[in-house]
């Protein structure tokens, strides 16, 4: 135990005191109450994630100590995506002779923000909270009240309405938004089917994780700018694995998107914050052709492990972490611009996440230009597994706003710390700005850290090294199949 948790409360709480409001930050100290604070939640700082307040993952929890007095302890809390369950369980220490921890209840599962209410007595005065359920759970305030009541309560919330059922969302949608689903579902009976969209929005409204399921379908609207799939998810379903516009289900190959652009609507800059992908790729052998993702964080996630996937003359914008996942994808002439951080102008971006697992070789960027409005940027951070990413011939284009790669510390042109793994490969060749002037330094060795542990790797790579990582490299036999693939459905009159 921490013995700053045991701390001796000097003074009594009030009738009704606002111990902590999550939605401001957690302050480490309350002494005016005569309350002391402690937390061992893992990402205090990404508290905006949802639900505002404080994030219980895997380990968090938070503790405080408060007057020796009688009351009712008032949590408000929800899941983070507003998906699945989540739960509370709050413990006690004993005094000084026994410093044994016990229950003093749970809470029971909410699926959307509510508060409880658990009685305590004098004596319970050194108090922890974890989350119970496997789920992270967001913790909003904290509340006690002086004297006891009957029994445990809840409050209603009558305020804060349910998200809606997909089959309420379809509801809602337009005759474009319809006539597309309704496509869709005829491809994903049998596979094999071209779906033609002209240009107009379709818009989905709330609805997450439209689907292709079957193989060889192709969906190709009338140009990039003009054909657009659009969803704006509730912000309760922020998440990577249920925000997405548009899913390639787990295993399914060969779609071919073309002339489109694909949006993820959820308001980001509310919270300045939440994962909200456009596409989020579960198969292999997946090209994009003239295709924008439009989102800010995590817009573009592959994930199958081994899997295929190839852009060209494509458009990916986003804020952090905007590509990221794992697999084998190779991007050309693929634009890649930075929106800023948060609404303020504050922070800093990062292009790519690798997590790249053992048998894939990762993000390779081929003569990609990167514009910004967001002042500095990485060009990755390592995420989880094995993560690789090379650049190669990057065009940087300061049309949108002048921006940094490095921020002197944190970042050097690579983020330094990693998400929870060292990088395995992070490469860069040939860096240019729009006259083609080289400006990639000759050198440029990263001290990568995670957890104690450091990592020299040198970033800047040599033309031997830089060439080996080639379309043929990453793609192996396919990337003699997709340039036909792709020829073929260009001589296609839409």
């Amino acid at each position: 135990m921490v013995a700053a948790a045991l701390m001796s409360a000097a003074m009594m709480a009030g009738q009704n005191d606002l111990l902590w409001d999550y939605t401001e930050g957690a302050p480490m100290e309350n002494p005016d109450r005569g309350l002391s604070y402690l937390s061992a939640v893992n990402d205090v700082e990404g508290v905006k994630n949802g639900l505002k307040g404080v994030k219980l993952n895997s380990s968090g929890w938070c503790s405080f100590t408060k007057a020796p007095v009688a009351g009712r302890l008032k949590l408000t809390f929800g899941p983070r995506s507003g998906v699945n369950p989540a739960s509370l369980q709050v413990f006690t220490v004993g005094g000084e002779q026994n410093r044994e921890m016990s229950i003093v209840g749970t809470t029971g599962e909410v699926t959307r923000l509510r508060t409880r209410m658990l009685n305590l007595t004098a004596e319970q005065n050194t108090i922890y909270i974890t989350r119970l359920l496997e789920t992270e759970t967001v913790l909003q305030k904290i509340e006690f009240e002086e004297g006891l009541s009957a029994e445990t309560v809840m409050d209603e919330n009558e305020d804060d309405e349910p998200i809606a059922s997909d089959e309420e969302m379809r509801a809602k949608l337009s005759e474009n938004a319809l006539f597309f689903l309704n496509e869709l579902q005829e491809a994903n009976k049998t596979g094999n089917k071209t779906i033609y969209l002209p240009n107009g929005i379709y818009d989905l409204g709330e609805l997450t994780l439209t689907s292709i399921e079957a193989n060889h379908v192709a969906v190709i609207g009338e140009s990039m700018e003009g054909t657009i799939i659009r969803n704006a998810p509730d912000y309760r379903r922020e998440s990577i694995d249920k925000s997405a516009t548009l899913r390639i289900g787990a295993g399914v190959k060969g779609t071919y998107l073309q002339n489109l652009t694909i949006e993820n609507a959820l308001d980001y800059y509310k919270d300045d914050n939440g994962r909200a992908v456009a596409l989020w790729d579960q198969g292999t052998q997946t090209i994009c052709k003239r295709v924008r993702l439009l989102s800010h964080q995590d817009t573009y996630y592959s994930n199958y492990a081994g899997g295929l996937k190839y852009f060209e003359d494509c458009e990916i914008v986003g804020t952090v972490d905007f590509i990221c996942g794992d697999g084998n994808v190779y991007f050309k002439n693929t634009l890649l611009y930075c929106k800023p951080r948060s609404k303020d102008g504050n922070g800093t971006d990062a292009l790519t996440a690798s997590g790249a697992q053992e048998c894939d070789r990762g993000y390779v960027f081929d003569s990609c230009r990167v514009k910004s409005e967001c002042p500095v940027v990485s060009l990755g951070r390592s995420w989880k597994n094995h993560p690789r990413c090379v650049f190669l011939n990057t065009v940087l284009d300061y049309s949108a706003g002048r921006f940094m790669l490095s921020d002197g510390n944190k970042i050097q042109r690579w983020t330094v710390g990693g998400m929870s793994v060292l990088p395995d490969m992070f490469g860069e060749y040939n860096t240019m700005d729009t006259e083609g002037r080289v400006v990639s330094p000759a050198a440029n060795e990263v001290h990568f850290t995670y957890k104690g542990v450091t990592k020299p790797m040198q970033t800047i790579l040599s033309p031997q090294q830089a060439g080996v990582y080639t379309m043929e490299y990453v793609l192996g036999e396919w990337s003699k199949e997709l340039k036909e693939t792709i020829k073929i459905f260009n001589q296609l009159n839409f």
